[in-house]
Order: C-alpha cells, then sequence, then structure tokens
C-alpha cells in the first residue's frame, strides 16, 4: 500500500468524473479524449426508398431491353431532358425502332413537364385550384393503352397523372382497376401506392394512408400512429425495411426511442420473411449492452448475428466492432489478437478511413477493455493495450515503422508546456525511430501513473512475458526501461519510498532525462530543503536539475537514517524538519519532483464531441494527480511541531527558524548563535525582516 505519511489522496469518484470542468489551469495537463464513433450506424443503411426505387426501376428497365447497357445510362435517358451521342440505351431504342417504349417515355415526360408546370410558383390559369384539364390527354392515353409488356407503367403514370390532376377519388378507384392482376411486390404498384396514400391523405382517412405507406415500404412518411405501431405493421409486411433500420439508427443516442423497439425486434426475429437477421441482431446486442450493460445477454445476440445475413457488409463490420467491446466487458479475450489484426488491416494510410477506424480501436480499448482489466488487476495488459491504442496510428503516419530498443535514442515530439520535447516537425519526419507525439499526456502514462510503484514494477515484469498478443502489442506500445524506471522512480518518491525511487532513478541515463522538458524548464531548480525554495539557494542545493529526483531522493534517504540514528536529539530533530520540509515541498510548491503535472482537471478522460457526434464516457478511476494543498500542510504543520519539540539547544532552534524563514524569531530569540550572525551580515535587506 502506499504510504500515509504526507501523502495526498487521491481520489476516486465517478461521480466527479461526471461533474468535472473541462477547464484546466495553465500548467496542464492536455488530457486526452476517448474518440465517441458510432458503432450502430453504416453508411449503407438507410437510404430512402426513392433512391430504392430507382436503383430498382432501372435493373428492370435493363432486364425490359438489354442487360448490356449501362444502368447511368438509361438513368440519363430516364431522369433528364438530354443524352449524350453514345447513350446506349438511347441507341438501343433508336436501332431496334422499339417505338412502344418510345412512345412510353414521350408520354412520361410530357407529364413531368405538365406537372412541373401546374407545381410552378408562376403558373396562374383560369382557374388555379379546379381540374382544369391540363392532364386529360395525358389520363386518355393511359386508359387507351391495351399492352401486356408496359401496362403496370402506364398505370402508375395514370395514377401520377389523376393525382396531379387533383382527382383523388377516381386516382384510388383507377388504381384499384388497374394494378388488381399485379402482385404487391410489383415495383410500379408499390410506387403508386406512395399516391394512393397522399389521396387518402387528402381525403382525410389517414390510418388507410398509413397502410399504404406500409404497403409502398414508405416508413418515414408515416404518420399519426406510435412509431411502435408504425415498426410492428412495417415489420409484419417487410422487416428488411431500410427506412426503418435507418430510423432505429438514428435513435441510437436516445435510448427510450431506441429501447422502446426490443419487442418489435423480437417479433421481426420469431417469423420467417427477414431477411438480414444480422440487423435485428445487431440492434438486439447493441440495446442489451449499451443501454442495460447486460454484456452476456449482448454477447448471445451477437454471436447469432454474425452468424446470419446483415443488409450491407459495413454492417456487419460494424457489429463485429461492437463484438470488441462486448469481449471487452466482459473480459473474453479469445478473439483479442485476430480482431486487433482485422482492425489494422482498416487503418492503412492512405485509406480516408483511417482516421475513423482509428476512433473505433481507442474507443474500444480506453472504455471497455482498460477498464475491465484495470478491475481484474491485470496492469500488464491494461497498460500494452492502452499504449498500442494510443501509439498505433500515429505510428503509421510518422513512418516510424517499430519502437527502438532504447527510446531516449530517438527524438518526441510532445504537447504539455511544462513536461514535454517541443522538436520542429521537420526533425520529427526525419526520425525513423518516433513514437507516438503525445507519449507523456496519454492515456496509457495516466493509467501507470495512478499505480503503486510496487505495481508498476510488476507490470514491468509481465509485460516482457513473450506472448503472441503481447509480442503483437509491443511492436507499437512503450516498454523502454528508461521510461517505465523513470515513472517508478517518481510514484515512489510521492509514496515516500526514498530508497526504490533512488533504485530506479538511478537507472534512467541523462540522454533520456534530457528529452523531457520537466528536467530543463525551471521546474527542478527550486531547493526543496527551505521554507521557500526558489528564494533560499544559500542553505542547501538539490544540484543539478538533470539528476534533482535522483539527489532529492538520496538526500531523503540520508535524512531518514539521521532522523532513526543521529547521535544527539538536536541532530535527529533538524533531520526530522528538513525531512519534513523536503516531503511537504515535493507535493505542493516543488511538485515536479514527484508529479507530472498540477491543474484543476479533475479525470483522465473528458467526454468528447467530436464529427461522429456520440457521448460516451465510463467509469474510470481517478487518475489525476492530487491537489489537496490543505492535507498536505496540516501534515506538515504537524511535523514541524514534533521536530521543534525534539531540538534542545539555541543553536539548532536557530538554524530550524532559519529552515522556516523565520528571521525574526531567530534575531529576537538567538541573537548570539552563529545563525544569527550569517543572517545579519549575509541576508539582503536584513532591515525589512524587522
Amino acid at each position: 500500500m502506499k504510504s500515509t505519511n504526507y501523502i495526498l489522496p487521491i481520489i476516486s469518484c465517478l461521480a466527479a468524473m461526471l461533474i468535472a470542468s473541462p477547464a484546466a489551469e495553465a500548467c496542464g495537463p492536455y488530457f486526452p479524449c476517448i474518440p465517441t464513433p458510432y458503432f450502430f450506424i453504416s453508411p449503407a443503411i438507410g437510404s430512402s426508398i426513392d433512391e430504392l426505387e430507382r436503383s430498382e426501376n432501372l435493373l428492370l428497365w435493363q432486364q425490359l431491353t438489354s442487360p448490356e447497357i449501362p444502368t447511368d445510362d438509361i438513368a440519363e435517358v430516364l431522369y433528364t431532358d438530354y443524352s449524350s451521342s453514345g447513350n446506349l440505351f438511347r441507341t438501343y431504342l433508336r436501332n431496334t425502332k422499339d417505338y412502344e417504349v418510345e412512345q412510353f417515355l414521350s408520354t412520361a415526360k410530357e407529364l413531368e413537364r405538365q406537372r412541373r408546370e401546374v407545381e410552378s410558383p408562376w403558373y396562374y390559369p383560369e382557374h388555379r385550384y379546379q381540374a382544369n384539364g391540363e392532364f386529360d390527354d395525358i389520363i386518355r392515353t393511359c386508359k387507351a393503352y391495351g399492352g401486356t409488356r408496359l401496362k403496370d407503367r402506364y398505370a402508375l403514370q395514370l395514377v401520377r397523372a389523376l393525382f396531379a390532376a387533383r382527382k383523388y377519388a377516381e386516382c384510388v378507384e383507377s388504381y384499384d382497376e388497374y394494378f388488381r392482376d399485379f402482385p404487391d411486390s410489383n415495383l410500379l404498384k408499390r410506387m403508386a401506392m406512395k399516391y394512393v396514400a397522399g389521396c387518402w391523405v387528402r381525403l382525410g382517412n389517414i390510418r388507410y394512408a398509413n397502410l399504404f405507406f406500409v404497403g409502398a415500404g414508405d416508413f418515414n412518411s408515416i404518420s399519426g400512429w406510435p412509431k411502435v405501431e408504425a415498426m410492428y405493421m412495417m415489420a409484419d409486411k417487410d422487416p428488411d425495411n431500410s427506412e426503418m433500420m435507418a430510423y432505429l439508427q438514428r435513435c441510437a443516442t436516445d435510448s427510450a426511442r431506441f429501447c422502446e423497439a426490443k419487442q418489435v425486434a423480437e417479433f421481426v426475429l420469431r417469423g420467417k420473411k427477414v431477411r438480414y437477421r444480422g440487423d435485428w441482431e445487431f440492434y438486439l446486442a447493441y440495446e442489451a449492452g449499451e443501454f442495460h450493460s447486460d454484456y452476456a445477454t449482448a454477447a448471445r445476440h451477437m454471436a447469432r448475428a454474425l452468424r446470419s445475413q446483415f443488409s450491407s457488409p459495413e454492417f456487419r463490420e460494424n457489429a463485429r466492432t461492437y463484438r470488441m467491446k462486448i469481449d471487452g466487458a466482459l473480459g473474453r479475450r479469445g478473439n483479442l489478437l485476430a480482431d486487433l489484426r482485422w482492425i489494422e488491416s482498416k487503418m492503412d494510410v492512405l485509406s480516408p478511413a483511417a482516421e475513423g477506424w482509428n476512433r473505433v480501436l481507442q474507443n474500444i480499448i480506453y472504455t471497455s477493455w482498460v477498464p475491465t482489466l484495470w478491475r481484474q488487476k491485470d496492469y500488464a495488459t491494461a497498460i500494452l493495450l492502452c499504449s498500442y491504442a494510443d501509439n498505433f496510428l500515429a505510428s503509421k503516419q510518422l513512418h516510424t515503422g517499430y519502437p527502438p530498443s532504447s527510446f531516449y535514442d530517438s527524438m518526441r515530439y510532445m504537447c504539455s508546456d511544462t513536461l514535454f520535447v517541443s522538436v520542429p516537425l521537420k526533425e520529427i519526419r526525419k526520425s525513423t525511430k518516433m513514437l507516438n507525439p503525445l507519449d507523456y499526456c496519454n492515456a496509457s502514462f495516466r493509467l501507470m501513473n495512478s499505480l503503486e510503484s510496487s505495481q508498476l514494477i510488476a507490470a514491468k515484469r509481465a509485460i516482457a512475458a513473450d506472448t503472441p498478443l503481447y509480442r503483437h502489442l509491443k511492436r507499437y506500445a512503450r516498454v523502454d526501461a528508461p521510461y517505465i524506471d523513470e515513472l517508478i522512480g517518481t510514484l515512489a518518491l510521492r509514496e515516500g519510498l526514498y530508497s526504490r525511487a533512488a533504485d530506479y532513478l538511478s537507472r534512467v541515463p541523462d540522454k533520456y532525462l534530457a528529452t523531457v522538458n520537466v528536467y530543463k524548464n525551471g521546474n527542478l531548480r527550486c531547493n526543496p530543503f527551505c521554507a521557500f525554495p526558489g528564494y533560499w539557494h544559500d542553505f542547501d542545493t538539490i544540484g543539478s536539475p538533470m539528476r534533482a529526483k535522483y539527489t532529492f531522493a538520496r538526500k531523503m534517504v540520508g535524512y531518514q537514517n539521521r532522523m532513526r540514528h543521529g547521535k544527539t536529539p538536536d541532530e535527529r530533530g533538524l533531520a526530522r524538519l528538513k525531512y519534513a520540509i523536503g516531503r511537504y515541498n515535493s507535493l505542493v510548491v516543488c511538485w515536479g519532483l514527484t508529479q507530472y503535472w498540477r491543474g484543476c482537471v479533475t479525470t483522465l478522460f473528458m467526454p468528447s464531441f467530436d464529427e461522429y457526434g456520440a457521448y460516451i464516457m465510463r467509469g474510470f478511476p481517478e487518475l489525476y494527480d492530487s491537489n489537496d494543498y490543505y492535507a498536505a500542510e496540516q501534515i506538515f504543520d504537524k511535523e514541524v511541531r514534533a521536530a521543534r519539540a525534539m531540538l534542545t539547544g539555541d543553536a539548532a532552534r536557530a538554524e530550524a527558524e532559519y529552515m522556516l524563514a523565520n528571521l525574526k524569531t531567530v534575531k529576537r530569540r538567538y541573537p548570539g548563535t552563529p545563525t544569527a550572525q550569517m543572517v545579519k551580515t549575509s541576508c539582503d535587506r536584513w532591515r525589512l525582516w524587522f
């Protein structure tokens, strides 16, 4: 356990995390945020019914004419008022002299022209809101068609023309008459249903309208019903409806609306009509895991989902990534290495999706795997995974290859103004041994910094294990000895384990220390063994800032020995006083000896609202260095009183008061001591103290 003497308590409270302000003091830290990608959203899902109908219509025209005609050429003729000279659909019609199709296309385009004219705000006929015969010729032409090849297409144009003419009752009757012999699966009939639904809306019968919208697969147009009822109706008619699944995706951040569809999903999966069972099983897995933290149930649904068919390969990939989160929450490692290699394959530096996949990887590791491993006290795996997530894409982007065996031989580019090296970008690009530029302000360092030194020592030993997973992670994770040993030594200083601190700090090469700003920007130049570090340099010195932590540890070991074995009470008392001053200053004023940042941010991670928009927060322990100054001061005052009580001679007492910068006391109470004479003859502005 950590020493309780003079240690500032480290708060670990989830409530504190949720209410913490994102503001930070000027000295940092620059905290990492959890990337927040959506897992239950796929760009391939959610195409509107109009887009799907258009695609199906083009394929039907291809079947009707020639499979060698590109659908783009068909679309150009159907949906534009011009066609290029090399258009194969137009060439086909000209060479085959297919006048039946030509006549139909002419009728359909004339209908579109008249509809645009009537719908224009500049259209002012004599009888603006009456059926005035604009569409009568087209209606007669459609009714007069006696063939079978284009019968359903002429029937659709008839319905559209009657709807445009506002003859709603006749439109409904004509639909019933002309589409009677066509199955509901017929594309043109389904397209006509939307116009009939619009007629029923205008005739005031919303329920009939909704039934036709359901038949047409137009989930988004259903109105006046609770969404659950609409989903039940659509699921019964078409459980693979893309607009319904797109609606669920839009609800993925709204727990109430998302979870109310659970019974619909179970209803769908009990039936046999559903083709894309994977989509619905994925929904149930996400609902159980994301909103109820029921990962065992989520795992069962996900296993079934990945054995089933999905509506798109992208949605299947989403499901696999969410299974990685489920595995992390449950601590199931069987698929971990294979999953990591799979997700790495998505992050080629030439891929525009690499950053997005990196967000997915980091979210899975930070929010699922690390908390689980931390609870299991498997610190080694947690640190390796977290460091791997910190470094993987950055190492690719910086062309680093593999980490060097001795990290202090490489260049680093850090982000904090108090701790980190700032290397010009051109130097970074020249370096071939470079790792993640955020190696001290990233998540893995925060995790290690939250451990006790003994725990980090054990984790360092465990990390040396040669397992397939560890070998893979160590290709990108930071495991160099100076990086970890320096942190172990700092943790030991924080705990008051000065012999251990001296041991580990002695192992860190100067070349490594020279790269870390905390050793060279002034934070370690003050003297921690006087009351006002930075002002009283003449009494004692910590030595070279490069070895400040090591020197401090050695001096504190010496004071501990004198506290126990000093020959006189004065020697033991002064040693205790120096120890108390050094301990206090190392935690507060000279915080750089025991900590890496000071500020008011109190959490490791803050919620991130990136372009993906989702908010994800998980229960990490408190990993920020403490700033409870009051507790440290209380302990310090107690120790000072105890040390003073041990002193018996005036010379020792005068020396103690000098250490505490009580110059008035030295002059008034102990004027004849060597310390008083030294102060009187050596201290600048002596008169200001009287």
